[in-house]
């Protein structure tokens, strides 16, 4: 199935971007950067991902999304080849920031080829992309370090190879479905993207979506942080950020199943309540088990609201702008990305405790939950059963 085939490469595409992190610092550090140009290095590809994602959607649907994401694929293929050769930290940085911008010209295609595909199962098909996303995300820090075992170039070598495989699989397995618009203004394409933004139901998506946009950042960087204060070893540490990978991928891909068959708006009204005990649960936590089966809790909430955003503002797409319209619609949701981890570190100096931290992640679930009740659903259960029928 084309799904699966578009499943294959997210997965490829977002495992490449992901295996030089965990070596990146190191890499940085050894071609003569400070600390710096370190974190400068690691953000770089991410600042310039959602800078441009809010445009890159419109080439996608002018130009075709199989072409696009083709051209997003070798151009992150060709930046990750040369950060394994490169000699300055510097020409480093802008490798990456080139990296981040095929993110930006593939992820779009990517996001418009999945509901160009999935015929009205936007549930199924969407939840089939993020469970692949987060799968790759489950297995890259683990690869990029052991492929580091052999040089900390290593991981670029192989995220270039990936990254070009992936597009020679779009490139040669997956057709055109929708005609490109090649003759349309960019004036005229930029004004059907904003009318979209006119409905207010967007913006109550945009919030699902931040939910666990804004919780993610600061759990994942203060939940290892506890544990390793409460004196866990690194290999548990590792097993409690892998549970929370674990249950997010296996959840994305059965809440979007099911929710073609029982609507969108049930899985964000269970998704916060669930985040909300998930961060309490967090705080609260003294021990390994306790602390893995709370972020499990949490990447159980965490990708049903996520994917619903996604699948819920699908639902109301134009099938000939959804490269644009969810592209701009990933980097709004990606924003609150810079906000939340910049929030938390600026409140840890003068609170000094990790707890209160871990609540403050909760606040968007508590938002969103009152507000999901007066949101109508974009699929009805009335619908879905006629559909099954």
């Amino acid at each position: 199935m084309p799904i699966y085939l578009i499943a294959l490469t997210s997965f490829v595409l977002f495992l490449s971007t992901q295996v030089g992190v965990p070596v990146l610092p190191a890499l940085a550090a050894d071609l003569g950067a400070d600390a710096r140009g370190m974190a400068a290095t690691l953000a770089a590809a991410l600042m310039t991902l959602v800078l441009l994602q809010f445009f890159s959607g419109l080439l996608a649907d002018r130009y075709g999304r199989r072409r696009v994401l083709v051209a997003g694929a070798f151009l992150g293929g060709i930046s990750s080849l040369l950060c394994a050769v490169v000699g300055r930290w510097q020409f480093l940085l802008l490798l990456r920031i080139l990296g981040g911008a095929a993110d930006a010209i593939a992820m779009p295609a990517l996001l418009g080829l999945t509901a160009e595909i999935s015929e009205g199962r936007h549930g199924t098909a969407f939840g089939i992309l993020r469970s692949s996303q987060g799968l790759s995300f489950a297995v890259a820090p683990a690869m990029g370090g052991w492929l580091s075992l052999w040089g900390l170039r290593v991981p670029f070598l192989t995220d270039g190879l990936l990254s070009l495989l992936a597009g020679v699989i779009i490139a040669f397995a997956m057709g055109e479905r929708v005609q490109v618009t090649s003759t349309s203004r960019t004036a005229e394409q930029w004004g059907q993207l904003k009318s979209i933004f006119v409905d207010r139901r967007v913006y109550a998506f945009v919030l699902f979506g931040a939910v666990n946009n804004f919780a993610f950042p600061i759990l994942s960087s203060f939940v290892p942080t506890k544990g390793q204060l409460l004196g866990l070893a690194p290999w548990q540490v590792s097993l409690v950020v892998a549970s929370e990978a674990t249950v997010y991928t296996i959840s994305s891909y059965l809440a979007g199943r099911l929710s073609d068959r029982w609507g969108r708006r049930i899985f964000v009204l269970v998704a916060q309540p669930l985040i909300i005990l998930a961060c309490l649960g967090l705080a609260w936590s003294r021990e390994l088990q306790s602390l893995a089966a709370f972020y499990a809790l949490f990447g159980l909430g965490g990708s049903m609201t996520f994917l619903m955003s996604s699948v819920m503002m699908a639902d109301i797409t134009p099938g000939d702008r959804c490269a644009a319209v969810l592209g701009a619609f990933d980097a709004l949701i990606d924003l609150v990305i810079f906000v939340a981890p910049a929030l938390a570190l600026s409140l840890y100096g003068p609170l000094g405790r990790i707890e209160p931290l871990l609540l403050l992640a909760s606040v968007p679930a508590w938002l969103a939950l009152a507000i999901a009740w007066r949101v109508q659903d974009t699929r009805p259960l009335v619908l879905a059963l006629d559909q099954m029928c």
